[in-house]
């Protein structure tokens, strides 16, 4: 049984010729209460498990 009451969460992997259109798509999925993380947002320190 899934649990419906987590939020989604999704990462947009794209070419960098592509970025100005996914961040639109990102916008629009945030809009509708979607988790979305871009490669912008990773940092060599980070732990992106």
């Amino acid at each position: 049984m899934s649990d419906t009451s987590r939020p989604l969460r999704v990462f947009l992997c794209h070419a960098t010729e592509d970025k100005k259109e996914v961040r639109k798509l990102s916008q629009r999925l945030q809009a509708d209460g979607i988790d979305v993380w871009l490669d912008e947002e990773i940092f060599p320190e980070d732990n992106y498990e």
